[in-house]
């Protein structure tokens, strides 16, 4: 039996995220006779072209429609929604960049007008993704979606002869603005950014920075070395608060120096102090170290508190030279509970010409529950390279907004 379908109005797919999710069911279908709206679609048929949907902006318009096409489809995009790795191209000049899956090594090539000509890419996990070319230039780059925002260029000192404190640079975007830093103090632009300029932020410009994360109104530059946090206001860019180091007695050994990490999780700060690679290096307990810290973010200055266990529970951590978020393990997207997934690259000589460098990269998951380290660095990942200055992956979420 034949079903006809057809609507009052165009469907051709919009080229744009929609902003309003309802504005779709104006729209009416007729089937054998009985005119129905495109909300009365059975779920399981929903759920069913859902699955078959690769592309996120195209699942993101797809969940707008209406809210029964969202509920139908939430499984499918709970299952997408795990933090891919952003590599760096070998070619700038082209439009597509390589993204990574640590669920299945796969590798997808996502078109990024934008970022043709950007010799360098620093993702986030709000999707958004920052380009910047040799001459200082800058952009915002949304991949799922192909927007784009104009920037100033960057600072003259964001740039050395051997472009090392550009690759460094670390950054954040509020609805309102972008806050980076080249490793000393934070500067701001507010958006959009055409025709503006970079601002110091603040006392904050004093302050040796390693990360910057951005929640619910307020910036936060963390000190990596020092282990200590400054909160900047997202509208005024004023220093609010700071939160000194917690107390902590490093191992003896130079080689175990402990890394620190930031994350902002549901209204609290977490500081991740960990030995490099932890539980390959050294031991837990002979000389390694991973402990987990938290303050709530209204009241810094009353200080860290040590976690018990140093667990994180049913999240999962994901570093990069940027920054650390979480994401829930929900049993859907594939992702490890109490796991800390860090990524990172390293330089490599081609012995065969001597000065050919070029950079590879490496993921390591390590495993609070059972003290372990597993290396994510095979397969189609071993198969990349950056061939000019290499640089950093940096992690990017699924988020076509």
């Amino acid at each position: 039996k034949f079903v006809t379908l057809r609507t009052s109005k165009s469907t051709q797919p919009s080229s744009h995220i929609p902003s309003n999710p309802i504005r779709h069911q104006s729209k009416k279908l007729v089937a054998g006779g009985n005119t129905m709206s495109w909300s009365d679609l059975p779920a399981e048929l929903v759920a069913g072209i859902a699955d078959r949907i690769t592309e996120h902006a195209d699942l993101a318009r797809f969940r707008s429609v209406c809210p029964s096409w969202r509920s139908a489809s939430a499984e499918h995009a709970a299952r997408r929604r795990t933090p891919l790795l952003l590599l760096p191209s070998q070619s700038y000049s082209r439009v597509d960049r390589c993204l990574w899956s640590p669920a299945d090594d796969s590798i997808k090539e996502t078109p990024m007008p934008a970022a043709c000509g950007r010799s360098f890419l620093f993702a986030s996990p709000r999707g958004w993704t920052l380009g910047v070319a040799n001459d200082l230039s800058a952009t915002l780059l949304q991949p799922f979606t192909g927007a784009s925002e104009s920037l100033p260029a960057l600072p003259p000192s964001f740039h050395d002869e051997y472009e090392k404190i550009l690759r460094d640079m670390v950054w954040d975007r509020s609805p309102d603005a972008v806050m980076i830093s080249a490793g000393k103090g934070g500067f701001f632009c507010k958006l959009p950014g055409d025709g503006g300029s970079w601002s110091a932020a603040g006392s904050s410009q004093t302050a040796a920075v390693s990360s910057i994360t951005y929640d619910d109104g307020t910036f936060y530059l963390l000190d990596g070395p020092a282990r200590s946090v400054t909160a900047v206001d997202a509208a005024t860019f004023a220093v609010t608060a700071v939160a000194e180091p917690p107390d902590l007695v490093s191992p003896r050994h130079s080689w175990c120096t402990p890394e620190s990490t930031l994350v902002v999780s549901s209204g609290e700060l977490l500081l991740i102090v960990r030995t490099h690679l932890l539980f390959q290096v050294a031991p837990y307990g002979s000389g390694g170290l991973f402990k987990v810290f938290r303050t709530d973010s209204r009241s810094l200055a009353a200080g860290w508190s040590e976690v018990a266990g140093g667990g994180i529970g049913n999240r999962a951590l994901f570093v990069d030279h940027l920054r650390g978020f979480c994401v829930e393990a929900n049993g859907l997207n594939g992702v490890r509970r109490n796991c800390v997934y860090v990524a990172s690259s390293h330089e490599m000589v081609n012995d065969d010409y001597g000065l050919d460098v070029y950079g590879r990269y490496t993921v390591s998951v390590l495993d609070l529950d059972e003290l372990t380290t597993q290396d994510l660095s095979y397969g189609n990942l071993l198969n990349c390279m950056c061939g000019r200055f290499w640089q950093w992956p940096s992690w990017i979420m699924p988020n076509p907004h």
